[in-house]
């Protein structure tokens, strides 16, 4: 005790430096783990150029219509991924942020924001000042439990997402 008496600058420093290691510490082993503070959106790039199948016939490389036997035609985007709108959204606007975009990832313009696109597709600008596609003003999602294309597992969840109809 009488060591602790005579270092107590010594030992005030010491913890000082012991936190301020822990909690540099526990922010690197969070982004290791991708856990930071603020999640990045979940947004999905566009980068493939790959010519497609003559059954998947693309417009301008955004999306391709498919045909479901029960469902009916729809789009998709051009590597036959099912796209999907939101009732909750409004023309230009997506409601769609956070906890959402993980089920229902952005279908993302990227760098390709610019240029012509094809008739009843544009690009909006989201709230976190990325880029989405939109179908006649309506942003586009992905639906994260679909993992191949054809996959239509999406429709109608919760009542409000919805395939999207040329």
């Amino acid at each position: 005790m009488e060591i602790l008496k005579k270092n107590w600058f010594l030992v005030l420093v010491l913890v000082v430096v012991v936190l301020v290691l822990g909690y540099l510490g526990r922010h690197r082993i969070k982004a290791m783990l991708g856990m930071t503070a603020t999640p990045a959106p979940a947004t999905q790039t566009i980068t493939d150029t790959s010519s497609p199948t003559s059954a998947m016939a693309p417009s301008d490389n955004i999306y391709t219509t498919k045909t479901d036997s029960t469902k009916g035609s729809y789009l998709a985007d051009f590597n036959g991924m099912t796209l999907y709108t939101y009732d909750k959204d409004t023309t230009g606007v997506s409601n769609c942020s956070v906890g959402c975009l993980a089920a229902w990832p952005a279908y993302s313009s990227g760098a390709a924001a610019q240029g012509s696109f094809p008739a009843n597709i544009n690009v909006i600008t989201r709230s976190d000042e990325s880029t989405q596609f939109a179908w006649k003003g309506m942003p586009l999602y992905y639906y994260a439990k679909d993992k191949v294309a054809g996959d239509v597992t999406g429709d109608g969840v919760g009542g409000v997402w919805h395939l999207v109809k040329p």
